[in-house]
């Protein structure tokens, strides 16, 4: 029996998968939210280092996203 994805990789790939501008926002904030659960789950461990970078790559793409297809922070 395989293991279920982690819910914040689920949530990370529905924001990488909408297209729709609207829900964009909320589903970037949703996947933030997972992660952030996630990194203080393994707060103070010294294993699941490649699932840490894992969780980098994802804040530093949801981020990208903010920035480039949602206009964060909008610049005057």
């Amino acid at each position: 029996m395989s293991n279920p994805e982690p819910s914040w990789r689920l949530a990370y790939e529905a924001a990488l998968r909408n297209q729709d501008t609207v829900r964009l926002t909320d589903r970037v904030l949703a996947a933030e939210a997972e992660i952030i659960v996630r990194l203080q789950e393994l707060s103070g461990s010294g294993a699941h280092y490649a699932e840490k970078k894992e969780l980098a790559a994802a804040s530093a793409e949801l981020l990208a996203i903010k920035v480039h297809k949602l206009g964060w922070p909008p610049v005057k």
